[in-house]
């Protein structure tokens, strides 16, 4: 196709005068976007990705936007969520997007001091919708659990925990996210049981140094 051998040779105005040419279509929407973003209109990007349909290219871009412009990677994981919402073709990846939304939630939540616990209680919305969407999974589990904790609910955080534990007897950071709730729940020598665990599996565990620091 003339479209992508032009963008390939770096051609991208050319790359975009022979895809206007194209019928509508997935692929012609997918090009225009990567032209868009080697142009650096990422907005235009984002929006023939969604055109296209293009999940992968809308987390790449999303991913992209984090660490340069934080409210337009919520925006845009909130309209790849809708657009997965509407299409059953994958559902793991909608479940992904809650979790990836409450990340950025989280984030967002870090960076506004004034607006904090609102960003958390949104980040935690998205979590329990991934949860909802794959109850099993153990890294959005853990998500929901750390973020009860960041809400300051621990008995919230040990229900999430435990189910982690109940089906992954070896997780050392659900061991030490239950310590840390008990700590939060003035157990202390139950925290230092969890955190005798947690390190059993996993010394290196990130939860269990946070679960550490709090037993100093």
């Amino acid at each position: 196709m003339l479209a992508s051998a032009a963008f390939e040779r770096g051609d991208l105005t050319g790359a975009q005068s022979y895809a206007h040419r194209l019928p509508a279509s997935p692929a012609r929407a997918e090009l225009l976007g990567r032209i868009a973003l080697a142009r650096g209109d990422r907005i235009a990007a984002a929006n023939y990705f969604i055109e296209a349909n293009d999940v992968f290219g809308l987390h790449d871009e999303v991913a992209r936007l984090r660490s340069r412009d934080l409210p337009a990677a919520y925006d845009l994981a909130m309209r790849l969520k809708e657009r997965l919402a509407l299409n059953a073709t994958h559902p793991d990846a909608l479940a992904d997007a809650d979790w990836q939304l409450g990340r950025l939630a989280t984030q967002r939540g870090y960076a506004d001091p004034a607006s904090r616990q609102a960003w958390f209680a949104e980040g935690l919305h998205d979590y329990q919708d991934a949860v909802r969407l794959a109850p099993t999974a153990e890294r959005y589990l853990m998500a929901a659990g750390s973020q009860e904790l960041n809400l300051n609910d621990p008995k919230n955080a040990i229900q999430y925990f435990q189910r982690v534990v109940n089906q992954n007897p070896a997780s050392a950071d659900a061991y030490a996210g239950l310590g840390v709730s008990q700590f939060r729940l003035g157990n202390v020598a139950e925290a230092r049981r969890y955190e005798r665990l947690s390190r059993s599996y996993d010394p290196r565990s990130h939860f269990l140094h946070t679960l550490e620091t709090l037993l100093q």
